[in-house]
């Protein structure tokens, strides 16, 4: 499935995850970001997140986006909301070496993991693009149990235990310093949204054949075994004690 494809099936969600803007700021605050911070967002879509940072706590941002309709959408989407003079960004793909300016403070990845090959590897991203002393939020799935069984840990193989998670982010540096965890219903609600922009895409477009596969393969897996073996939450990352 084209990554740009995809995206436009979630182009109307104003956060591109299961999660909702109040468990967002929740996190940002567990991050303690405030208004003399410049937080870099990796995969930051159409600049949701970017755009509730900076419009809650007078941050500024640097987004990383390598999808130019993404791009495009979260210029307007900063621009309505007053925020461009604040918040950049730069359509490149955040595997890339990027030249950032100093004084970066946070790192955001939320549910963009997959671009840097999973949970592990986009948490060894943020630790060398930040600083000493940088903080971080990832936002990602994590296996809910232990057991979950190999025809399915196959469809997910970057989704880590959080127990792994915990393992990894000690390993690269950080201290785990807080949890803000989606709900059934949230996810519910995010996978819900998906489906509903599938069938309408299929209403002006009932041959498009791509859309129909794609929407029974989401719808299975969700139900199949995602909404009882698969959670979704922010981690925030900080410096040891």
């Amino acid at each position: 499935m084209d990554d740009e494809w995809t995206w436009d099936l979630q182009s109307d969600l104003g956060i591109m995850n299961p999660t909702t803007p109040g468990r967002v700021l929740e996190a940002a605050r567990l991050a303690r970001i405030g208004p003399g911070d410049l937080v870099l967002d990796l995969g930051c879509g159409s600049a949701g997140v970017l755009a509730l940072l900076a419009g809650t706590f007078g941050c500024r941002g640097i987004g990383i986006e390598r999808r130019p309709r993404a791009v495009e959408a979260a210029r307007a989407r900063l621009a309505a909301a007053g925020c461009a003079d604040r918040v950049e960004v730069r359509c490149q793909d955040a595997t890339a070496p990027l030249a950032l300016p100093a004084g970066i403070t946070v790192g955001l990845c939320l549910g963009s993991a997959s671009l840097f090959g999973g949970t592990a590897a986009a948490i060894g991203a943020l630790r060398r693009l930040l600083p000493p002393g940088g903080r971080a939020v990832l936002g990602e799935r994590y296996w809910r149990t232990d057991r979950a069984p190999p025809e399915f840990a196959r469809d997910f193989p970057d989704c880590l235990s959080e127990y792994e998670l915990l393992m990894v982010a000690r390993e690269e540096g950080f201290a785990l310093t807080g949890v803000v965890r989606s709900t059934e219903a949230e996810f519910d609600a995010y996978e819900g949204a998906i489906w509903a922009a599938c069938r309408e895409r299929l209403r002006s477009d009932p041959g498009d054949d791509g859309v129909r596969a794609y929407l029974a393969r989401v719808q299975e897996e969700y139900l199949g075994y995602g909404r009882e073996l698969v959670g979704w939450a922010m981690y925030v990352l900080d410096e040891p004690w």
